[in-house]
């Protein structure tokens, strides 16, 4: 399965893998219309990417 990292951004420490070599960070990252949290760090650590294009009512 794959993780997910939500609309508020991942702090940046799960980026770094860990010293067994495990990874923390989220491999799909989400973009919405706020940004909250992104950056091109954010970005590039994604395997996916999700962009919310509108919101409804």
């Amino acid at each position: 399965g794959r993780s997910n990292s939500g609309e508020g951004g991942e702090d940046r420490v799960r980026f770094k893998p860990l010293d067994n070599g495990d990874s923390m960070v989220s491999r799909i990252k989400q973009v919405a219309s706020g940004r909250f949290g992104v950056t091109a760090e954010y970005l590039v650590n994604a395997t996916d990417l999700q962009i919310k294009m509108a919101q409804g009512a």
